[in-house]
């Protein structure tokens, strides 16, 4: 199942530009959907082709498309930055400019490829299952955090609740991760944490407390589709 394809904020002229661009430079003019990618991978900071798959609901050859085209009118760049893993797809500056992210370039770096990966796929797992829910990325978080607050991964807004995402890969120290979760929980309805096995451990203790009702514990959703609820805590 894909994920939901939504309509984003993007410049109609800066998208434009972009198209005609593209077709004086002899390449196939940009659809509509080409962008909405675009604007998705902005929000997310970048993703691996394989992910655009789950977004899009296609095949690798779709995708390769959707990528050349994007890639030709010199709003995506590729990179393969790993030796056995698919290549990263990033929106360049005129790409983030076309969709009016007002965001600076992502570079991959292979110290944080893995959770920004993760992050992609907690948020094809909820959007793919639940497709109303409405996801805030970091990226727009961060421009409305007070000084001093503690920035979740994403906010999942459904049924006008808004569910703070957490996607954890390692362990942290148990305080830290208390003063998160006592943060977090007095600002969201919820708090939902995506956890590797270590970390999972220790956030399904802390759950067990009673301490945060509103706490969803959950393992990292599979490649196959996951295994978890359409409903968010």
């Amino acid at each position: 199942m894909s994920a939901r394809l939504r309509p984003l904020s993007l410049r109609a002229r800066g998208a434009v530009l972009a198209s005609r661009t593209a077709a004086r430079a002899g390449h196939e003019v940009l659809r509509r959907r080409d962008l909405e990618v675009l604007g998705w991978l902005a929000e997310q900071y970048g993703a691996r082709v394989d992910q655009l798959e789950v977004l899009m609901g296609c095949g690798p050859r779709t995708v390769q498309r959707t990528v050349a085209r994007l890639r030709a009118a010199g709003l995506v760049q590729t990179r393969r930055v790993l030796v056995g893993e698919p290549a990263w797809v990033t929106p360049t500056a005129a790409g983030m400019a076309a969709c009016g992210a007002g965001c600076g370039v992502w570079r991959p770096r292979i110290g944080l490829l893995a959770h920004v990966a993760a992050v992609n796929d907690v948020r094809l797992h909820i959007q793919g299952r639940a497709p109303s829910t409405e996801w805030v990325p970091e990226r727009v978080l961060v421009r409305e955090r007070r000084s001093g607050e503690h920035l979740p991964d994403g906010v999942a807004i459904t049924e006008g609740r808004r569910v703070a995402i957490e996607v954890e890969l390692t362990v942290k120290s148990r305080r830290r991760v208390t003063v998160i979760l006592d943060e977090l929980s007095g600002r969201f309805d919820a708090v939902l944490y995506f956890c590797a096995a270590g970390p999972h451990r220790q956030l399904t203790e802390l759950a067990e407390s009673g301490r945060w009702p509103a706490l969803g514990v959950r393992g990292l959703p599979s490649p196959d589709g996951g295994i978890e609820s359409r409903r968010l805590p």
